[in-house]
């Protein structure tokens, strides 16, 4: 069988009806467009105290993860709380600055930088939006609060890098004082069957530096203080404590607009 040419100058007709065939049959074989995903939630976190690296200086920034169906089986097992929230952090924590967020380096972060670390995890993971429903202690009425734990929740920054310790006037003197870290808030955490009092020593332990320029040595010296300066450290140290506010949360009645309270802990926003 001989093939032929197709000349557009000698039959026009035949030639205009093969190319529009041709496009038409492009058309039908073009791939589907591209459907956009939505992007994952934002996993980038800064860090509002940051840690003190010898070379790189502060680190501001750290990258978390969404929780997952392996990690909620893990975490279920555990019965407290707080031993969740650890485990929570230490498996969906990815990195501080561009190095591995390893366990040594999560207990050198200030508590405050946990704790920013842990609600990125809850945002990433359920979304920021927390639904609860108190009474208005003004009018008495039924309430339903949104709350957005991205704009809703103010984060209280550290200024400067010497924020990080205190000295405190007290009654036995000027006490220099840190900001607590993770390794204080495990020990917190692993102090179980404790009263308020003997956490309130283990915190100090951990954070007080010395007393009259005289290095602590022993956890009788913080039992030595006097009750009032036990509690005037701790609120210093309370008050100084960078991260997320959630004790803070504040929103408008809509029966009598008055200002309610919504004070809110990390537990409570991994109770989904």
């Amino acid at each position: 069988m001989s093939t032929e040419t197709i000349s557009a100058t000698n039959n026009p007709a035949l030639a205009n009806k093969l190319a529009a065939q041709a496009l038409s049959e492009q058309e039908v074989a073009a791939p589907a467009p591209k459907v956009e995903t939505p992007l994952p939630p934002d996993t980038q976190v800064e860090l509002p105290g940051g840690l003190t690296d010898p070379f790189e200086g502060v680190i501001t920034t750290a990258e978390i993860r969404e929780l997952t169906g392996t990690d909620e089986e893990i975490i279920a097992r555990i019965g407290d709380p707080g031993k969740a929230l650890l485990s929570i952090l230490e498996r969906a924590t990815v990195k501080i600055g561009d190095k591995p967020a390893d366990k040594e380096t999560l207990d050198a972060l200030l508590a405050g930088d946990r704790e920013a670390l842990l609600l990125a995890i809850r945002v990433a993971t359920f979304g920021p939006e927390v639904t609860i429903g108190p009474v208005c202690p003004d009018c008495g009425e039924d309430q339903t609060f949104k709350i957005d734990l991205t704009s809703d929740v103010k984060t209280k920054k550290l200024e400067k890098e010497e924020d990080r310790s205190l000295i405190v006037d007290c009654k036995v003197g000027k006490v220099k004082v840190n900001l607590p870290t993770g390794g204080a808030q495990k020990a917190l955490v692993n102090a179980t069957n404790k009263n308020a009092a003997e956490l309130d020593t283990i915190l100090l332990k951990s954070c007080v530096e010395s007393i009259n320029g005289m290095p602590i040595l022993n956890v009788q010296q913080i039992k030595d203080l006097s009750l009032k300066d036990r509690r005037d450290l701790i609120k210093h140290i309370t008050d100084r404590n960078p991260g997320p506010q959630l004790s803070e949360i504040k929103k408008t009645c809509s029966s009598c607009d008055s200002e309610v309270s919504l004070p809110l802990t990390l537990a409570d926003l991994f109770r989904e």
